[in-house]
């Protein structure tokens, strides 16, 4: 009976000051002497990199991760010179499994790492992955990692960035998000769509284009967001979406907050949260549970409703950045009536000094009655259909619109 596997640290280097290579001979100093201390005799450690280590217990079908726990904080405070009790820069990670595997998992880039995080299917085949909590718990990784298929989108394990057979790459997608007033696109919101699925999945285009499983969704899209921040020909911001109501219910917040680590720090002025699924009336509480959870990681956070009478006037000045209303699957009329309900209450939200926008926009008509009112943000299949590459920072003629869609030539992106 003997306990084998793989510790990997993952440290964010763009918070630190020290260069890569500096960064890594601090790492496997520091984590030598930790694991010489707490891995005591008769278990055993060897290091594969600066990064990954071996660890061995003889006497034990698996390994008892309490004394790993403190890892990621002694080691945020040495490398940072500051005290963080969750060590929120530095994340370690647990691999178990078959030798081969735990070999391939320690050589993993940071780029398949981040993808494996997220993704089962991502990581080398025969282990499991788990994340060692500072106070030394296992947190299985990915956030679906358990779940039955039927709760994967499509019901399907073809799931994004694999290479294996039987393995289809999900299709990733942004649709350009203009500001009227200056007209041009200001930033992106970001899809992924299994390859599988009957339609493309989008925060913009409507109820019809939503995914059946919200977590699933979410956790592609913050690996897709990898891709476009590598691509993207500005600053100009992504928005990421993000289940309200899932994000919020307590048996999830700890998953998804786990998903989120993942986004580069150094990149946050990039991000922006779009927030779906908002309540008409979302309770202060909620909104510092969701400030508390987005803020580390996203420069603007937008909420997405479909009640035009959104209670605006409940919210704090500058509570978010921007709310917009998503128009209804409904007959044209409809449509046009719930617009110009949001649009009589604009002057409330320039009160809160919060941005207002109207997503799922289709029609000629109903974009230049968004137009005449002044409506700053425009989104929907009406204004931009899915686009492989960001259209964020780029000049577009008003009467140019929309953005015809790419995604039929669109080539799954692999990590």
């Amino acid at each position: 009976m003997s306990a084998l596997a793989c510790l990997r640290v993952v440290v964010r280097s763009d918070q630190s000051a020290h260069s890569e290579e500096a960064l890594s001979l601090l790492v496997a100093k520091f984590t030598t002497a930790f694991l010489e201390v707490r891995w005591s005799w008769p278990r055993k450690f060897s290091a594969i990199n600066p990064y990954a280590f071996l660890l061995n217990d003889p006497r034990a079908a698996e390994l008892d991760t309490a004394e790993l726990g403190r890892l990621s904080a002694e080691l945020h405070a040495h490398l940072f010179g500051e005290e963080d009790t969750d060590g929120s820069d530095v994340t370690v990670l647990l691999f178990e499994g078959a030798e081969e595997a735990m070999a391939a998992f320690a050589e993993l880039s940071e780029p398949a790492l981040a993808q494996a995080m997220v993704d089962p299917l991502a990581a080398p085949a025969g282990g499991r992955l788990s994340r060692i909590t500072p106070d030394g718990q296992r947190l299985r990784l990915p956030p679906n990692a358990g779940q039955d298929e039927g709760d994967v989108p499509g019901g399907s394990p073809k799931r994004r960035g694999t290479h294996g057979p039987d393995r289809d790459p999900n299709l990733e997608a942004v649709q350009g998000i203009y500001y009227s007033a200056r007209q041009i696109f200001v930033g992106d919101v970001v899809a992924s769509t299994p390859a599988e699925a009957r339609t493309h999945f989008s925060l913009v285009d409507g109820d019809d284009h939503l995914p059946a499983n919200p977590e699933a969704f979410d956790a592609a899209c913050v690996v897709a967001a990898f891709q476009f921040l590598a691509h993207s020909p500005s600053d100009a911001p992504l928005y990421l979406p993000i289940s309200f109501s899932t994000l919020l219910r307590p048996s999830r917040r700890a998953a998804y907050l786990e998903l989120l680590a993942i986004l580069p720090v150094s990149e946050r002025r990039r991000l922006a949260a779009a927030v779906y699924d908002v309540p008409r009336a979302p309770s202060f509480q909620a909104l510092k549970q969701l400030r508390d959870a987005l803020d580390i990681q996203f420069s603007a956070i937008d909420l997405r409703t479909h009640d035009p009478a959104f209670e605006i006037e409940q919210l704090a000045a500058e509570a978010v950045t921007s709310v917009t209303l998503v128009l209804p699957q409904a007959e044209p009329e409809r449509r046009l009536i719930v617009l110009r309900r949001f649009i009589a209450r604009l002057e409330a939200y320039k009160r809160r000094r919060i941005w207002p926008g109207v997503t799922n926009l289709r029609t000629r008509r109903e974009l230049d009655i968004a137009l005449e009112a002044k409506v700053p943000f425009l989104t929907g299949p009406g204004v931009c259909r899915p686009q492989a590459r960001p259209l964020g920072g780029r000049p577009w003629p008003i009467e140019q619109l929309p953005v015809l869609s790419t995604l039929a030539g669109l080539r799954p992106q692999m990590a």
